[in-house]
């Protein structure tokens, strides 16, 4: 649990996109799967434990951060089922304009990447209690890219059901702000370090209790 000083210098330790259905099973009459659709199955990259790492070596790790102290509040993540519960509070009592709570989902340990700049889209699965536009940012290993915030993201609204969402890897882009050369989604894809999902919305003059879920991340041909 980390307080930042800005949003364009979030830690790793620290548009909507459209809603797809999920891929659906592939079978044959004989009892087996084809190869070319086993191949094209949808393959899990991290899978929530309750213990705050993935199923498959990674680690979760949950943040905060604000313009101004105090307009954030941050409850430990509560993980359980296979999903990680981020909850609290932004409230810009002291005039912040940006801020939010965020949950990163790193795939490996020792700063290892995967590679996924082949792969169609980011299957993800979230909820969150009253509706909302959650932030999704694919992020790699450059500290200076990273901490300039400059790391791609796309936005996707979700409802209280958990439901898996596909997120094309084109969709991805820089913030507005970001100079030049900074990584698109297929870029930051061939070197993907962690998945970041935040609730980054400030309302002046008004408390927004802040509550989603993530749970398995998979990559889809």
């Amino acid at each position: 649990m980390r307080l930042h000083p800005h949003p364009l210098a979030l830690s790793l330790l620290g548009a909507s996109v459209a809603l797809l259905s999920a891929c659906g099973s592939l079978s044959s009459g004989g009892g087996t799967r084809p190869a070319d659709a086993a191949a094209a199955a949808p393959r899990t990259v991290a899978t929530p434990q309750s213990d705050g790492r993935t199923a498959e070596g990674g680690f979760i790790d949950g943040f905060f951060f604000s313009e101004r102290p105090g307009d954030v509040t941050f409850n430990p993540v509560v993980l359980a089922g296979g999903t990680a519960r981020v909850t609290g509070v932004i409230e810009p009592r002291h005039g912040s304009t940006w801020g939010g709570i965020a949950i990163t989902t790193a795939f490996a340990r020792n700063n290892r990447t995967i590679e996924v700049s082949t792969q169609r889209a980011l299957l993800l699965t979230l909820s969150a209690a009253n509706p909302s536009v959650l932030r999704v940012r694919l992020v790699g290993p450059n500290a200076a890219v990273r901490d300039s915030g400059c790391y791609p993201v796309t936005n996707v609204r979700v409802t209280p059901e958990p439901r898996e969402y596909a997120l094309p890897i084109a969709a991805f882009a820089p913030e507005t702000y970001c100079p030049a050369g900074s990584p698109d989604g297929p870029a930051a894809a061939a070197s993907l370090l962690a998945v970041e999902v935040a609730d980054a919305l400030v309302q002046p003059g008004r408390r927004r209790a802040v509550d989603f879920s993530v749970g398995t991340i998979r990559v889809t041909p």
